[in-house]
């Protein structure tokens, strides 16, 4: 059986210093924004929070999911200061609309203050008490699958034009293979399993089953480890069988 705790993961130690060392600055202000790209599953979300726990303490506001324009507007000043970071999570909504996109390409340019402003709807602005226009020091992370599962080349481009304003970062690749040492490396080395307190052999039963049906599984993230691990929790004798009905294309 494969000594999953002891494969090369250098590769990966040195992808995820660099998204630290990114953060810690970010914390302290010298950098304005950071790209966090990849495919689902791969724990861009929990190692960014991880990070932003450890320096940024209470100053960092994440945002996961739908958002309109003038939300993201608002969220910006209301994080504009030095030292405060918006975390935009899987906010695909925003680069739908032109006005978001501006937006966040103020937001993430390369001056040390940057001017946002907004145009229409400033009767909304006024009786929440935002200007139409500010000044922003803060910072922005933002988490994206895109490029990785969205099939949108109009939501590529916007990304494309924010990468030229920010640092950027990809986790992992879309391979299985790659995939699959991305799971690996959480479970051996960032104790992803934790909560189940599995034993060492459990975690390279558990792995080795992922493996062995890697290119029948509707996808392998995270996400899947997980359900592994909690079926294995639930039914330690049926749990093969229970996820060969559940997790693996038939």
């Amino acid at each position: 059986m494969i000594d999953y705790a002891n494969i090369d993961y250098s590769d990966l130690e040195a992808r995820y210093a660099s998204t630290e060392s990114y953060i810690e600055k970010m914390s302290k202000g010298d950098f304005k924004s950071l790209i966090v790209n990849g495919p689902p599953g791969v724990g861009k979300t929990h190692s960014v929070e991880t990070y932003l726990k450890k320096y940024a303490g209470s100053n960092y506001k994440m945002i996961t999911g739908q958002m309109t324009a003038l939300s993201l507007y608002g969220h910006l000043y209301k994080n504009k200061e030095k030292g405060k970071i918006l975390v935009l999570d899987d906010i695909d909504s925003v680069f739908k609309k032109l006005e978001g996109v501006n937006i966040l390409k103020a937001a993430m340019d390369t001056k040390q203050v940057r001017s946002i402003s907004w145009s229409s709807s400033t009767h909304l602005l006024g009786a929440l008490g935002i200007p139409g226009t500010f000044d922003y020091s803060g910072g922005v992370i933002l988490i994206s699958n895109i490029g990785f599962e969205v099939k949108n080349n109009s939501i590529g481009a916007h990304l494309n034009a924010l990468k030229d304003r920010s640092f950027s970062i990809s986790i992992s690749d879309r391979s299985n293979e790659s995939l699959f040492k991305q799971v690996c490396f959480m479970v051996f080395k960032r104790d992803l399993l934790k909560q189940f307190n599995f034993s060492e052999a459990q975690k390279t039963e558990l792995l080795s089953y992922m493996e062995e049906n890697i290119s029948n599984m509707y996808t392998v993230s995270l996400r899947v480890a997980l359900k592994l691990a909690m079926l294995i929790q639930v039914d330690p004798v049926n749990w093969k069988s229970l996820a060969n009905d559940g997790l693996v294309k038939n």
